[in-house]
């Protein structure tokens, strides 16, 4: 059992789960999308450029969106994690374009993975994304009651 799926079975989440994927790669984007519905998620359709991405987010608000910095358009991932992050999405960079993602992505991102990137590793930093919104919603919860 992964790590992320022993974390979303050990007790009921505060946080939604769903998961918005933007990558222009399609087979990329298939890969993250069924790695994540296998583990349990709720995975909204991958977005192949930015606007699709904009699109989905603010008809599905998701907890985690994966984003490719390089979107072969004229507006990139790190405009999306812009939009994203203020509404608390937790934005998990998954690029090749590593310079990009330390220097402009650093403020928008709660993770940054290197292209190529193996499964578990994909698995841990959404679980780990989904830990910190619960326990930051367990923490308000806990104030609002005392």
């Amino acid at each position: 059992m992964s790590i992320a799926a022993r974390h979303t079975l050990s007790k009921a989440p505060l946080v939604d789960q769903r998961i918005l994927i933007c990558e222009d790669d399609s087979l990329i984007a298939m890969g993250w999308e069924a790695l994540l519905s296998d583990e349990g998620y709720t995975v909204i359709d991958p977005a192949y450029n930015a606007v699709d991405a904009l699109k989905m987010a603010y008809r599905h608000l998701p907890s985690v969106a994966l984003i490719d910095i390089d979107l072969g358009g004229t507006i990139d991932g790190i405009s999306v994690a812009a939009e994203l992050a203020p509404l608390g999405t937790a934005v998990i960079f998954i690029t090749a374009d590593y310079k990009r993602a330390g220097v402009e992505g650093r403020e928008f991102g709660s993770d940054i993975l290197i292209k190529p990137v193996d499964e578990s590793t994909v698995l841990e930093a959404v679980a780990t994304a989904l830990r910190q919104k619960s326990d930051a919603a367990m923490n308000r919860a806990n104030l609002a009651a005392s």
